[in-house]
């Protein structure tokens, strides 16, 4: 049986920069992409922070950065229309959070 040794037989054949701009290329496939939010799902994110705040519930926020999707949970302690972003507690830090940023809020029951 022949052993095929794949595509490094290949890198010797290729400049730096084309294994640079693979490299680059396999990266950014793993990017989520930021989507733009419709006016529905803008003022359903905007009711649910407005309750949570309010009320003072726990609220999950699903955030866009660094081309990844991540959630924060915590308390929001301010907002800043000003600045476009909100405080939230989170359990070890209060974190600044840009409005752009949110993709999508929920609050969190007590039983979760």
């Amino acid at each position: 049986m022949l052993h095929d040794r794949g595509n490094m037989k290949w890198k010797s054949l290729m400049l730096p920069e084309h294994l640079v701009q693979l490299k680059e290329w396999k990266r950014e496939q793993f990017y989520d992409k930021k989507r733009e939010l419709t006016e529905w799902e803008l003022e359903e994110i905007e009711q649910t922070i407005q309750r949570a705040f309010k009320m003072q519930k726990l609220i999950k926020l699903t955030l866009w950065d660094y081309n990844k999707l991540h959630d924060e949970i915590g308390k929001i302690t301010e907002t800043d229309l000003y600045r476009k972003e909100l405080l939230l507690d989170a359990d070890l830090s209060i974190k600044r959070i840009n409005f752009d940023q949110i993709q999508k809020a929920s609050l969190v029951d007590a039983d979760d």
